[in-house]
């Protein structure tokens, strides 16, 4: 094998072991999440994320109860994510929220914050046990025709 065909080789199963890494840590957020959040009076959270230009972040973080009313995001909570070695990460709720959302996407749509970007939201629906990954991809089209008179 010639040194070129080894680093492709290595390169492939690097990737395969960053997807498996983030699909544990997506597995381990969501559960760890959907434990809390009831217990925090949270029906529905939108974390809202916006990229373009090689650079993307968290915007904005809204969660609503029950009744569907407006409220805040408990700074003070904590989330205890356990990992299937029985260790432990206390982190808090928002951080927890934004790891979610750049994993998903790391999974879901690697480069998504470069050229153009993307934006959308995460939905986490607490009653269904479910969150979502919303995301538009933008991109510039160009159509080119020619027409011969």
């Amino acid at each position: 094998m010639t040194q070129i065909d080894q680093a492709i080789v290595d390169f492939a199963k690097a990737q395969i072991e960053q997807r498996q890494r983030t699909t544990t840590r997506i597995t381990e957020l969501k559960r760890s999440l959907l434990v809390v959040l009831p217990a925090l009076g949270i029906a529905l959270i939108e974390v809202s994320f916006d990229g373009s230009g090689d650079s993307g972040a968290v915007e904005e973080i809204a969660c609503r109860n029950a009744q569907d009313e407006d409220i805040e995001l408990p700074e003070d909570a904590v989330v205890l994510i356990k990992d299937h070695a029985t260790t432990s990460d206390e982190i808090s709720l928002r951080s927890a929220l934004e790891d979610l959302t750049y994993s998903a996407l790391e999974l879901h749509h690697p480069g998504w914050e470069d050229n153009d970007g993307a934006g959308g939201k995460l939905i986490v629906d607490v009653p269904a046990g479910t969150i979502t990954l919303e995301c538009q991809l933008r991109y510039i089209a160009i159509e080119e025709c020619s027409s011969e008179l």
